[in-house]
């Protein structure tokens, strides 16, 4: 029997995205932004919707007669990314846009900072600094719907770079001599 790839892609594009919603809730409700900021940029780095994407995709590849074409594999990973990225981009503009509107403005302070130490660090010139604080300071200090769907758009183009390489790994296609 053949597997469902939009099920499974649903499945696991809403499981990935509560995990999302998990984290970064939980981050914020764990107590001051500073955390907030610690805890979403770590989490940001756990590559937890690949490792899920490449796990699935290969059982799905092996409940196939272990067999997924690219076309299949891309299929379901970028269905699964953008019911992902979705989920994450709905998240983000309930918590930053209602739940907590100042939100963006604190974010923003704490990286401002950290940006400043780390320029510091790296010896960058006075100059250098105030435009990069002159850059924070002129992004809007909340969180509207058009820049949550601008973001939508760019993760959704990066999303689908992701959704290439992970399906050259799972896909595996039938040999020419297979077919005949």
């Amino acid at each position: 029997m053949k597997p469902n790839l939009n099920q499974t892609a649903i499945t696991y594009g809403v499981i990935t995205g509560l995990i999302y919603l998990a984290l970064t809730f939980g981050a914020w409700a764990v107590g001051d932004t500073s955390t907030f900021v610690s805890i979403t940029g770590i989490t940001t780095f756990i590559p937890y919707v690949i490792v899920t994407l490449i796990i699935v995709g290969i059982k799905l590849r092996k409940s196939n007669d272990n067999l997924l074409s690219f076309q299949e594999a891309l299929k379901f990973t970028f269905l699964a990314y953008v019911i992902y990225a979705l989920i994450e981009a709905i998240g983000n503009y309930v918590l930053y846009a209602m739940v907590d509107p100042d939100l963006t403005a604190k974010v923003m302070e704490i990286t401002m900072k950290k940006t400043m130490k780390m320029m510091e660090a790296f010896g960058a010139s006075e100059q250098q600094m105030e435009e990069a604080i002159g850059k924070v300071e002129a992004e809007p200090k909340h969180t509207s719907f058009k820049q949550i769907f601008l973001g939508l758009g760019i993760t959704l183009i990066w999303n689908f770079c992701k959704s290439l390489l992970i399906s050259l790994v799972i896909r595996k296609e039938a040999k020419f001599e297979d077919q005949l």
